[in-house]
């Protein structure tokens, strides 16, 4: 039976010094590199004042007349210049940009975005997302 311990210790200690030795780490082989995210297309100018970008058409410019800070993003209504109303999610600082958005005449940039899904309710345990196009930038145009 002591034999039988001694050798269990032995072993444990071998392995220990395994896992502890610089030299052998260096010798196991790196992990894979994870497969590159895939970026998305540049937007391409559908026509004057609209581009596509994904596989969505956005409008780039409009008044904005309201900003709401949401779940997943901040949200910004605008009016084109066909008066028609349009909403769309941006990154949550657009938000909180000085000057103030609101009233003023705009340019939107856009770009394809994760984000946590709607449907999360802004619950920061749930792990869903959707990948949307997104305003990242604002630029005031009068």
């Amino acid at each position: 039976m002591g034999n039988r311990l001694m050798l269990r210790i032995h072993a444990a200690a071998a392995m220990t010094a395994l896992f502890l030795s610089p030299q052998l780490y260096a010798q196991v082989p790196a992990a894979p590199a994870a497969p590159a995210v895939p970026t998305a297309p540049p937007a391409l100018v559908y026509k004057d004042g609209v581009i596509k970008v994904g596989s969505e058409l956005k409008q780039t410019r409009g008044r904005v007349t309201d900003l709401d800070k949401g779940d997943n993003g901040c949200y910004l209504t605008l009016r084109n210049e066909k008066n028609n109303e349009f909403i769309e999610v941006g990154l949550f600082p657009i938000c909180m940009l000085k000057p103030p958005l609101k009233g003023k005449q705009v340019e939107l940039t856009y770009a394809i975005e994760t984000i946590q899904a709607g449907d999360c309710y802004g619950d920061p345990k749930c792990k869903r997302t959707e990948t949307i196009a997104v305003v990242t930038a604002v630029k005031i145009v009068e």
